[in-house]
């Protein structure tokens, strides 16, 4: 038993962090000059000038915007 929680304490501790890192409840984001949606962390999505993200909630209201997935990230469709 001793051995067990330190175990769960790390194990969800490893899960907020990772869960966090990839975007777990992030937005997505697109440039106002691509036709593109990415995750936030997507190396592509780095390279959005601030002045020209443009950022949603869902994959739905990008679509609903006009944007597709980025190839690369593969955020979700719906």
């Amino acid at each position: 038993m001793k051995k067990l929680i330190p175990g769960l304490l790390i194990g969800c501790f490893l899960f907020t962090f990772c869960n966090m890192a990839i975007g777990g409840d992030s937005k997505f984001v697109a440039s106002a000059n691509s036709n593109k949606y990415h995750y936030t962390w997507c190396k592509w999505a780095q390279k959005i000038k601030p002045s020209n993200m443009v950022v949603f909630n869902s994959p739905g209201e990008a679509q609903a915007a006009g944007y597709i997935p980025c190839k690369v990230c593969k955020p979700p469709v719906r």
